[in-house]
């Protein structure tokens, strides 16, 4: 039996968590011992708590950091948020790190979204595997490349970003006894990278090579089955943070449309809840299986995460999102250039969220364009997937 810790460090909400849980469900099948290190372990419980894995708190870069370009460019700058500008604080989170590889004893690392994981184990006799959407994983190219295609970004500015973090990871490295490296796309030198999306849904609409094994959809998702309202016509999915600055305007809205409209939003105040049900409006404490409501509903509105947008497309079913960060905003991208939904700038001011949900109801070509993705991807199958990662994890393991 072998030892497989899976760790997250970067991002939010539930997808990271249910991205790996899957995979870990049918490791542990199939013999092998898994134990998690999470960024969050206050939603773990409500993703994977039921099911018994050990559970270790990631380490996670807590400062604020000022005086850093806004907004970032490259994968290198967002990297400059979270440590890598402080030789001494990065070292600390790698020597932490280095701890729980040591109290744990893995055989195989499955890394989604943990560049420190990814410095800390370098040169350290571990296999790794990322797992993850495209944004974990950004092309090999020096220096790492523009995210925000619709800006146009002097080479030079992505060249001395990258520098600076290399700089960083080399003080690091030379402390530790290792041999420096390169450029950033050193840092993602592994076993298997496990790309798991779509080229459709893919961050870098221009990454060349790579083996897109589809998203990972959790199909042992905890909550409760969709509990619909009486009253209205089409059905409404809705998946928002509180947070969101809009959340209560675009609540607002949905309560004075005639439509079912399901909404799930986390620690959502009591107060609100009692202000915006009605028999057309219902809310669901717990999370909502993605998959069951994808089925049911006509449509979804979300923040476009990747799991959710991807089960939805799926299932053929359109998207309004309002991306709250940019990983969520290039996937609305990607669904709005392929004519599967609409998405709202946090920027926006009055956008008309009521014509938007009433647009992507009428037009029939939103839906027509979900339903094509549903039929090209009609024989992805999420169970064989898992499959297959699992018997390659195996065979890196036994190499």
């Amino acid at each position: 039996m072998s030892r497989i810790l899976c760790v997250w460090e970067l991002g939010s909400g539930y997808g990271h968590m249910a991205t790996l849980l899957p995979l870990a469900l049918k490791l542990r099948h199939l013999g092998h011992e898994v134990v998690f290190a999470l960024r969050d372990l206050s939603s773990a419980e409500v993703v994977i708590g039921k099911h018994g894995f050990p559970l270790l708190q990631a380490p996670i870069w807590i400062q604020r950091v000022s005086g850093l370009p806004i907004p970032p460019l490259n994968y290198a700058e967002i990297l400059h948020g979270f440590g890598f500008l402080d030789e001494s604080g990065l070292m600390g989170m790698v020597k932490a790190w280095l701890k729980i590889f040591e109290l744990v004893k893995p055989d195989l690392l499955l890394i989604d979204h943990a560049p420190t994981a990814l410095l800390a184990s370098m040169n350290r006799g571990i296999p790794r595997c990322l797992v993850g959407t495209g944004f974990c994983s950004p092309p090999r190219k020096s220096p790492t490349p523009n995210m925000r295609p619709w800006l146009n970004v002097p080479e030079q500015r992505l060249v001395e970003s990258d520098q600076r973090v290399l700089s960083v990871m080399n003080g690091v490295l030379a402390v530790l006894g290792k041999p420096p490296i390169t450029t950033i796309a050193d840092l993602f030198k592994v076993e298997e990278d496990f790309l798991c999306t779509f080229p459709e849904l893919d961050h870098y609409q221009n990454r060349k090579g790579g083996h897109y094994w589809g998203p990972i959809l959790n199909r042992e998702e905890g909550g409760n089955p969709p509990q619909w309202p009486a009253e209205g016509s089409k059905k409404i999915f809705v998946y928002l943070r509180p947070g969101y600055k809009h959340f209560e305007k675009i609540v607002q809205v949905l309560h004075g449309l005639p439509f079912k409209t399901l909404i799930h939003a986390p620690e959502l105040s009591e107060n609100l809840i009692k202000k915006y049900r009605s028999p057309h409006v219902e809310f669901s404490d717990q999370p909502v299986p993605i998959k069951q409501a994808a089925e049911q509903c006509d449509l979804a509105i979300s923040h476009a995460g990747h799991g959710m947008t991807s089960a939805m497309l799926l299932a053929g079913r359109p998207l309004l999102m309002f991306p709250m960060h940019l990983e969520q905003h290039l996937v609305s991208r990607n669904v709005v250039n392929y004519g599967a939904g609409l998405l709202v700038n946090q920027e926006s001011q009055n956008p008309g969220y009521g014509e938007l949900v009433n647009r992507l109801l009428a037009s029939p070509s939103f839906a027509e364009r979900a339903l094509s993705f549903a039929k090209k991807y009609s024989s992805f199958d999420p169970a064989k997937q898992v499959e297959s990662i699992a018997r390659r994890c195996e065979e890196i393991i036994a190499q």
